[in-house]
C-alpha cells in the first residue's frame, strides 16, 4: 500500500485485488433463476462502462416500472424502488502510483413498496 494520501481512496496495486474485484462484481447479476424478471419489481441489467475504473465493466440494475409493482393489486400506492450498495472499484487517482481504492453507489437489486407520503 502506497503513502500517497488520495482524497477519500486508498493507494493499491492493481494486481493485489482486480481479479477478486471482478469475481464480486459478476456475483451481483449471476442470480437465481433471473429473479430479476421474475420478481414484483422487475429490473434489467444496464451496463456502465468507466475506463479509469475496474473492473471497467459493471452492470446495475434499472427498475422496469417506476410506478407501480405488476401484478400487485393494493389499497397503498405501491412504487418499484432500486436498492444501492457501496461497492469497492479500484479507479486511476493522480495522487497515486497506480490506483485508490474507492466506493460507489450501484443499484444492484429494484423492490416494492409503499409510496413516500408528501
Amino acid at each position: 500500500v502506497y503513502n500517497c494520501s488520495p482524497i477519500m481512496a486508498q493507494c493499491v496495486e492493481h494486481t493485489d485485488c482486480s481479479s477478486t474485484l471482478k469475481e464480486y462484481h459478476a456475483q451481483l447479476i449471476n442470480l437465481p433463476s433471473k429473479i430479476n424478471e421474475r420478481s414484483v419489481a422487475a429490473w434489467s441489467y444496464e451496463e456502465n462502462f468507466d475506463l479509469d475504473r475496474v473492473p471497467q465493466i459493471i452492470y446495475e440494475a434499472n427498475c422496469l416500472n417506476s410506478h407501480s409493482c405488476k401484478g400487485v393489486d393494493s389499497s397503498f400506492s405501491l412504487e418499484s424502488i432500486p436498492i444501492a450498495i457501496k461497492m469497492p472499484f479500484l479507479r486511476k487517482n493522480p495522487r497515486c502510483p497506480t490506483y485508490a481504492l474507492e466506493f460507489e453507489d450501484v443499484n444492484i437489486a429494484c423492490i416494492c413498496a409503499t409510496s413516500r407520503q408528501n
